[in-house]
């Protein structure tokens, strides 16, 4: 599969990958702790199960910004007791329906039904729901709600420069184009 994500935050640490069980949630779920969640501690239980981490965690200071990882249309924003407030967006890329999960944030910038660019402020990083401390949890689902790891299509660039990029590119394509108007002018007047 070809590569179209960006990355949502920079620096681009990641904690936690697709698959891994490193979380676990005391049975009374008062508490959240790393652990190993296939052989949890006495009193504990795995966040995941045994299918494991659905998307992958990135380290993120409390209120950081973050970024949509690609262009879309805002699906839903919520709370959930496990995982916080999230926002899901979803993309289409060469003809399939794709939802990228932003959690566990302080707060969140888009509204539900808005067109969101690739590189925009989807929210800032914190620590609601199951979590033991401030990151980001990104998910990627197929259009059958199939969790898929995203790292293997996600290029090695930051969303907002991806943006700045893009803007760029816009801008001097106007201006080419503001050009090729005056030159058929003046080829038109002689």
């Amino acid at each position: 599969m070809k590569k179209f994500l960006n990355q949502p935050l920079t620096p681009f640490l990641i904690h936690q990958r697709f698959c891994e069980n490193k979380a676990c949630i005391s049975l009374d779920g008062g508490r959240v702790i790393t652990c190993d969640g296939n052989n949890p501690p006495t009193g504990y239980r795995s966040i995941y199960g045994a299918e494991g981490h659905t998307g992958i965690d990135l380290r993120a200071s409390h209120g950081q910004e973050v970024y949509c990882a690609q262009d879309g249309i805002v699906m839903s924003i919520d709370t959930d007791p496990k995982s916080g407030l999230d926002v899901r967006v979803e993309t289409v890329f060469e003809g399939k329906k794709y939802l990228h999960i932003y959690e566990h944030l302080l707060g969140y910038q888009p509204r539900v039904g808005d067109k969101v660019l690739a590189g925009q402020i989807i929210g800032w990083a914190n620590n609601t729901g199951w979590s033991s401390g401030d990151h980001l949890h990104f998910e990627l689902r197929d259009e059958n709600g199939i969790p898929i790891d995203p790292l293997p299509v996600m290029e090695n660039i930051f969303a907002k420069d991806m943006l700045a990029i893009t803007n760029k590119l816009k801008y001097i394509q106007e201006q080419v184009a503001l050009l090729m108007d005056r030159l058929a002018d003046y080829l038109r007047k002689k």
